[in-house]
């Protein structure tokens, strides 16, 4: 393959751009075409070629359990950073770290957490909410700004 994902979509994107709305005189259709743009950029970012999205959340994770691991009394995975893995394994991977947070929320809530020292404790709740913070941190940087204004005008920017 010669050329990249990301670089495939900003080449739809600007035909789509210079040749589709150029010759579009409806507005509503020239919406439908901003609209069209705007998930052609949310794929780029987190399509399956882009691992990059996958890899930086996984990292965020394992920072957030291995500061956890000293501080709870529940099991967290400690496997390293895959550094290329097939974008079903680092899905998988994702998955087991949030399952391991929920682990840890739960265990916070439980009798084990209920007995806990108040400065224990808030150190936990302040890396639960440290890696929530990150997710969603990260769910932002990899999402292009929304075309709304040019979906309901039919006109750019």
């Amino acid at each position: 393959m010669n050329n990249s994902f990301p670089r495939l979509i900003d080449g739809l994107c600007a035909t789509l751009r210079t040749e589709v709305l150029s010759r579009l005189d409806d507005e509503f259709a020239r919406g439908q075409v901003f609209g069209v743009i705007n998930v052609l950029n949310t794929f780029k970012v987190r399509a399956d070629w882009s691992a990059g999205f996958l890899l930086q959340q996984i990292a965020a994770q394992q920072r957030a359990l291995d500061a956890l691991r000293p501080l709870v009394g529940v099991p967290l995975p400690t496997a390293p950073l895959p550094a290329a893995a097939p974008a079903a394994e680092l899905l998988a991977r994702r998955d087991e770290g949030n399952r391991a947070l929920q682990s840890v929320m739960q265990w916070l809530d439980g009798e084990a957490g209920a007995a806990l020292d108040a400065e224990r404790r808030a150190r936990i709740e302040a890396l639960l909410l440290q890696a929530m913070r990150a997710e969603v941190d990260l769910e932002l940087k990899h999402s292009p700004r929304p075309l709304f204004a040019e979906m309901s005008s039919g006109r750019e920017g």
